[in-house]
Parts: C-alpha cells; sequence; structure tokens
C-alpha cells in the first residue's frame, strides 16, 4: 500500500470514528441536557430545576424549568441530525410573587416557512379549572407544585388577538381580558 493511501485510508477512519462518537454522545443527551449545556454561560438564565418536558411535534421539545433566579422559564428544543437545536426561549413568570390569579407569556418564532408560537402561563388560582385561549383550550399540567398551562400552534402568521378566559369547573368565567 502507498503512503499516501495509507494516510487516506486513516483519515477516513478517524473521521467515521469520531462521527459514530459524536452520535452515540448526542443520543444519550436530553433535551434538557442539551439546554443546560446550551445556557451554561448565562449565569441567571441557566436552568436550576426541570419543571415538565412534553414532545410537541415530531422531535420538537418543550421543556419548563425555573432558571438560577426562580423564575419560570420555557425552551422550545428541535432534535437535529447529530444534536438538538434552540429554537425559542420564553422567560419570565415569577411561580409565587403575584397576586393575579394566573400570568400568562406569548412567544413567536420562525419555523420553516412559517410562523410557530406557544402561549403559556402559571395558573395560581386553585378554582381554576381551564383556560382557553383564544377560544382553545389549554392543556393544565401540575408540576412541581405549580399549575402550568399551554398551547402551541403553526400557521403561516402569529394570532393577532391574545384573548384568554379563567373557567371554574362549572364553565363560568373566573377572569377574562380583551386584548
Amino acid at each position: 500500500m502507498k503512503k499516501g493511501t495509507l494516510i487516506l485510508v486513516i483519515a477516513i477512519v478517524c473521521v467515521f470514528t469520531i462521527g459514530i462518537i459524536s452520535i452515540v454522545r448526542n443520543d444519550t443527551l436530553s433535551p434538557y441536557d442539551f439546554l443546560v449545556k446550551e445556557m451554561e454561560n448565562d449565569n441567571a438564565r441557566t436552568p436550576a430545576e426541570m419543571l415538565y418536558q412534553v414532545n410537541i411535534d415530531e422531535g420538537e421539545y418543550l421543556i419548563f424549568y425555573k432558571d438560577q433566579r426562580g423564575i419560570v422559564a420555557c425552551a422550545i428544543i428541535k432534535k437535529k441530525l447529530l444534536s438538538y437545536g434552540l429554537l425559542r426561549i420564553s422567560s419570565g413568570i415569577w411561580p409565587t410573587n403575584s397576586k393575579d390569579p394566573a400570568d400568562f407569556l406569548f412567544s413567536s418564532y420562525k419555523y420553516n416557512k412559517g410562523r410557530a408560537w406557544i402561549f403559556w402561563g402559571i395558573v395560581r388560582d386553585s378554582s381554576v379549572a381551564k383556560v382557553l385561549f383564544n377560544g382553545k383550550e389549554t392543556k393544565i399540567v401540575e408540576a412541581k407544585g405549580l399549575r402550568i398551562c399551554y398551547t402551541t400552534g403553526k400557521a403561516s402568521t402569529s394570532p393577532t388577538e391574545l384573548v384568554y378566559q379563567l373557567l371554574d369547573v362549572q364553565g363560568r368565567p373566573i377572569f377574562q381580558n380583551t386584548d
């Protein structure tokens, strides 16, 4: 075997080995672990505790977490070929420092050729049984002592109205914003 051919074979084997190691390493990394690693240089906003994680679409994860300051945030992570990508961080709800029955955030981000969005919040009033966003019922989950609600969507544009209702167990309105 010629010296040049040997070097080429060794180089190909090295690249292949590094690729396999990268794939194996990233397959063992969870979406939350990726988020922590991605934000490790942002001391205040670095995730301190995962609250809830859900797969909202093929390879797309919604992660609710508390940051180092105790603020609840959410991140949307997408699985890529060899790793994950951070699509959006929507952050900024203090879990307990409000007399309001609930606090909500809305975030929109570019997705393929359109927009994707998330409406989410923390429900503090225990009499709230259902939250509607623009007439659509949100999912409410219990996560480490918090009631988090959320709904997501994809369209050519983001919703132009942000109307939400808090309903009791009989479906009676407790609170409604008017945008």
